[in-house]
C-alpha cells in the first residue's frame, strides 16, 4: 500500500511539474498533448487504484470476521486400543454440539476408523466404540439422538500409511460427517 501511495504521490508531482512547464513555455506539437493525456490518465488510474485499495479494505475486513468464526474441526483422536474420548477430542466434540445445536436441520454420521494393528473384526468392533463414544458426547451435549447416525470401517479406510507411530495415530479417529 505504501508502494501505491508513493507512486501516487510521484505521478501527482509529475502532472504539476508538468502542468508549470506548459505555462512557462509554449505548446509546440501534437506530441505534447499526448504527453499530457497520458500523464492525466496515469493520475486517474492511481484514483481508481484507491478505490481498489478501498475495496481491498472491505475485503479485509470481511475476512477478518471470518476469522473471528469459530472453526468446527471434523475429527477427533484416539489412544492405541482405546475409545476413550481425550481432553482434546471433548473441547473438539464440545464446538461441534454447538454447531449442530445452532442448526437443527443438519443430520450427520460420525465414523469410527482404526489403526492397521489388529484383526479385521476386532478393528470393527473398536472403531464402533469410537464411533459411540463421540455420538453420546454430542447427545450429552444437547444433540438429538435421532440427527447421528455411526459406522464402523475399523481399519479399511487409512488416510496415512507408514509404520511409524506419528502416521498411523492419525488413523485412530472418530470423523464426523454432514449428511
Amino acid at each position: 500500500m505504501l508502494k501505491k501511495i508513493l507512486v501516487l504521490v510521484t505521478l501527482v508531482s509529475i502532472a504539476s511539474c508538468s502542468s508549470k512547464m506548459k505555462q512557462d513555455s509554449l505548446v509546440e506539437n501534437q506530441d505534447d498533448f499526448k504527453v499530457e493525456e497520458s500523464m492525466n490518465n496515469s493520475i486517474q488510474d492511481s484514483y481508481k487504484t484507491l478505490d481498489s485499495e478501498q475495496d481491498a479494505r472491505a475485503m479485509n475486513d470481511a475476512a477478518k470476521a471470518q476469522e473471528d468464526e469459530v472453526e468446527v474441526k471434523d475429527r477427533v483422536f484416539f489412544d492405541y486400543d482405546s475409545s476413550e474420548l481425550s481432553d482434546d477430542a471433548r473441547k473438539i466434540l464440545e464446538v461441534q454440539a454447538m454447531w449442530l445445536k445452532s442448526d437443527p436441520s443438519i443430520n450427520i454420521t460420525v465414523e469410527g476408523h482404526c489403526d492397521e494393528r489388529g484383526t479385521r473384526e476386532y478393528n470393527i468392533a473398536l472403531g464402533e466404540r469410537r464411533a459411540n463414544a463421540a455420538k453420546d458426547f454430542l447427545i450429552s451435549s444437547g444433540v438429538q439422538n435421532s440427527r447421528i447416525k455411526t459406522v464402523s470401517y475399523g481399519k479399511e479406510h487409512p488416510i496415512y500409511f507408514g509404520s511409524e507411530e506419528a502416521v498411523i495415530s492419525k488413523n485412530r479417529r472418530a470423523v464426523t460427517v454432514v449428511n
